[in-house]
């Protein structure tokens, strides 16, 4: 049958393809995944010219089509009774027969509207739910509505187009908040953490690339907004008309820990944050306590119960909470440091310090193996502060800065000053070989002040450093450094030591004519 045949064809059955056409939009819903994912399919085939009437039968209203999908499917669409046949074992309607109605309607109408129209019609069902129902079931259509509508528009094969698409979907779903006051904090912390978990999937490939530094920028804001969402939630009086979305909450933040994949420090965060804020009942903590003891599920060799801690500290069961600390093994150590920071911040002091003094032993490995740049640099930071808190003992904080090795030499360097100990601080950045800029930022202007005599040698070592360079540059740059040692002979009444420095220097690198002109303008002798 050619096109304009079709087109006859179509124009005489007009109102019973609008029939169908209606029948359609009842039974399909464009915020179910599926039903919206069949509508699309069926518009593809047409599109692509994949549809083909191969029959027409007058006397009886009944066209015949062959579907070109995997493999080709004859359907049969009887007009008049709006009745149809296809052979596929998909649920009726499928997207075969869906296809065959959309060839036929679409030679007199516009099948882009219908579907556009179709679309629009969520808006409608997501006013009328909101008005209606307020239900995780009618929050759940409505972010489904938006997410696909914006995924959509924004292909995610670019993270940059990912990341707008989230912020104009978070915009535009904003759009529908409730209009109480006390039902803002539920609705913002559920579109938020749901937004998140559909938008996860995504972020996993994003995550393994080189926009992986970009991925965890996004994730740090995203996740200190949802933070921000369950402080406010967390302050409010409990509505007895939510309880239906905190157990909602609950049930998926509990997917999101255990059942997703990648980036687990995130979602463990997100996990305690909401148990934190939306859990108070020590019944309900207990339960998830014997579920945690009882689970051997691991990930990357991480064991998903390293949580037990933080509930071991909720529920002040310290004997519980010391074994597990005692147990701990080297590359759980990052988590223990957030249990002792817990602590601190539950003003339990006593307990933190008994925790920080478990994780000493395993600093070492955990930094030489373990942790990566820019992490190690923050985690250190962390160490420094934690312990700075619980006051360890002289010895005990000069063993853990050691264990720091170059990255914490600046926190060591403050050490050594606050206990006089200017020679080993001299010591420690010689053979650290430090940059003079590093050393003045480690407090070489205070050692200087206090005790410049151990400077020498420092100094010294600064300027053999730029002579090595063997350019006029590095020479003047020497020369300054040699005039800062002239500084402190001067001070401390070393003048015959200096000018016979000052002759030493000049001997032995006579033959460096450009060095011994900067000499001479240096005027360096005493």
């Amino acid at each position: 049958m050619n096109l304009t045949s079709s087109q006859k064809l179509a124009s005489h059955y007009k109102k019973n393809i609008e029939e169908s056409m209606q029948t359609f939009e009842k039974k399909f819903h464009p915020a179910i995944l599926e039903d919206e994912e069949l509508i699309r399919r069926a518009a593809f085939f047409v599109r692509n010219n994949a549809v083909l009437v191969t029959n027409f039968y007058p006397q009886d209203h009944r066209v015949d089509f062959i579907v070109r999908d995997v493999s080709s499917i004859e359907v049969s669409y009887n007009i008049l009774e709006n009745t149809f046949h296809c052979p596929c074992p998909m649920h009726k309607p499928c997207r075969h027969i869906v296809a065959a109605v959309f060839y036929l309607y679409q030679q007199n109408d516009s099948l882009s509207n219908w579907i556009s129209n179709w679309r629009s019609t969520t808006d409608q069902a997501q006013l009328k739910l909101l008005r209606d129902e307020r239900s995780p079931r009618s929050w759940d259509i409505m972010i489904e509505n938006f997410f696909r509508k914006f995924i959509s528009s924004y292909p995610p094969n670019s993270f940059y187009l990912l990341e707008f698409a989230v912020h104009d979907l978070q915009a535009q779903i904003r759009k529908s908040r409730p209009f109480e006051r006390e039902w803002q904090p539920i609705f913002d912390v559920y579109v938020n953490f749901v937004v998140l978990m559909k938008v996860w999937p995504y972020l996993e490939p994003f995550a393994e690339s080189n926009m992986r530094n970009r991925v965890l920028h996004f994730l740090n804001e995203y996740v200190e907004d949802l933070d921000d969402s369950l402080s406010q939630l967390a302050s409010k009086p409990r509505l007895f008309a939510a309880d239906a979305f905190y157990d909602e909450l609950m049930k998926r933040v509990r997917h999101f820990y255990f059942e997703m994949e990648t980036l687990m420090s995130y979602r463990k965060h997100v996990y305690l944050s909401f148990w934190d804020a939306l859990v108070v009942d020590k019944v309900t903590r207990e339960k998830e306590v014997a579920y945690l003891q009882a689970l051997d599920k691991t990930e990357d060799d991480i064991p998903l119960n390293m949580v037990l801690p933080y509930f071991y500290l909720t529920l002040s069961r310290m004997d519980d909470l010391i074994k597990a600390a005692e147990q701990m093994e080297t590359v759980q150590l990052l988590e223990w440091v957030e249990v002792c920071e817990k602590a601190l911040h539950s003003s339990n002091k006593e307990l933190a310090y008994q925790l920080a003094r478990k994780l000493l032993p395993h600093i070492p490995s955990y930094l030489n193996e373990y942790a990566q740049n820019p992490s190690r640099v923050m985690l250190i930071r962390r160490l420094e502060l934690l312990f700075d808190a619980i006051q360890l003992d002289t010895n005990e904080m000069e063993t853990l800065y050691q264990s720091f090795g170059l990255y914490g030499v600046q926190a060591y360097s403050n050490l050594l000053i606050k206990e006089k100990r200017y020679q080993d601080w001299m010591a420690l950045h010689h053979s650290a070989n430090s940059s003079l800029e590093y050393a003045e930022a480690c407090g070489l202007l205070i050692v200087k002040e206090e005790a410049p005599e151990v400077l020498l040698p420092l100094y010294h070592h600064y300027a053999m450093r730029f002579l090595l360079e063997k350019n006029r540059y590095s020479y003047k740059q020497a020369v300054r450094i040699w005039k800062k040692m002239k500084q402190i002979a001067k001070k401390t009444n070393a003048t015959d030591y200096w000018n016979q420095y000052v002759d030493t220097i000049r001997e032995k690198y006579r033959r460096l004519r450009a060095l011994q002109q900067e000499i001479e303008k240096g005027n360096l002798p005493l």
